[in-house]
């Protein structure tokens, strides 16, 4: 018996590494869809009131728009991170993909937060202070941030086994 079973160990053994790089989300993924999309919408509008997302994203050389470093990291990582991995992790479903889509997210969320006082604070006569898409999306970060954090923090990828709900159990 144990020499048909093992034809199969090594089957076995792509089949539990493969189930142990994955997460499930519940509940969450609507939520951390729901982020996605209205972080989508908030890249649509405009981000200052001078410059869309994308006049941001398309003038990293010499744009006409004043838009400050920061601000183009937060557009930048917002799209990269905000929708195209949280978007791959949610579809695929693999925890170093939600991994990335954290730590990017959280990245994201810091940058914006430069992003904004950096174009409070610029000294010109153009147009530049922050709009409602800039603010809307720099929630959309803050909030995928904490919507991925458990989601990671449920599982390593070298789990096969569940995890403990409770960190120090009483005995």
């Amino acid at each position: 018996m144990s020499d048909d079973l093992s034809a199969y160990r090594s089957e076995f053994a792509r089949i539990e590494k493969k189930v142990a790089g994955e997460f499930r989300a519940g509940r969450r993924q609507w939520v951390l869809a729901g982020c996605a999309l209205v972080l989508v919408v908030a890249l649509l509008l405009p981000q200052t009131e001078s410059a869309a997302s994308w006049t941001v994203l398309a003038g990293w050389f010499g744009a006409d728009a004043p838009v400050t470093v920061p601000m183009r990291l937060f557009v930048t990582l917002a799209t990269v991170f905000g929708v195209g991995i949280s978007s791959a992790a949610l579809c695929l479903r693999r925890w170093r993909l939600a991994a990335a889509a954290m730590l990017g997210s959280g990245l994201s969320s810091l940058f914006g937060l430069f992003g904004y006082w950096s174009q409070n604070g610029m000294e010109t006569s153009a147009p530049h202070s922050p709009s409602f898409g800039m603010m809307l999306a720099w929630l959309a970060m803050v909030a995928l941030t904490s919507q991925w954090l458990p989601v990671v923090l449920s599982k390593s990828p070298t789990d096969t086994g569940s995890r403990p709900a409770v960190l120090f159990a009483q005995r």
